[in-house]
């Protein structure tokens, strides 16, 4: 139960300070979520039990979040700078919206 409400509540913070973008980049914050918990409750067998679950939780409603809502995703693209010489590479990095794919 422990588990369950820190990573509800880890979840929650992530979700007002990125929103979308949390959702977009959810491999990244649940390894985020998942580390601060086992650092939280680190020191005992139920408390590494604790974040494992907690772990578990924030995997799965990040991964339905990420099926059925819109979201936002971190891209990079190839913007080259053009001089009379030569192109220069330069890379672009915008957010991308993306629609659920789960229909």
């Amino acid at each position: 139960m422990v588990g369950i409400l820190s990573a509800l509540g880890l979840l929650l913070l992530a979700l007002k300070a990125g929103g979308r973008k949390a959702i977009g980049q959810d491999i990244f914050v649940d390894v985020l979520i998942t580390v601060t918990l086992m650092i939280c409750f680190y020191g005992t067998f139920s408390g590494m039990a604790a974040a494992m679950v907690g772990g578990l939780v924030a995997s799965v409603v990040l991964f339905i979040m990420k099926k059925t809502m819109t979201h936002e995703k971190l891209i990079f693209q190839n913007d080259p700078i053009k001089t009379p010489i030569a192109k220069i590479p330069r890379l672009k990095v915008k957010w991308k919206t993306v629609k659920p794919n789960w229909q």
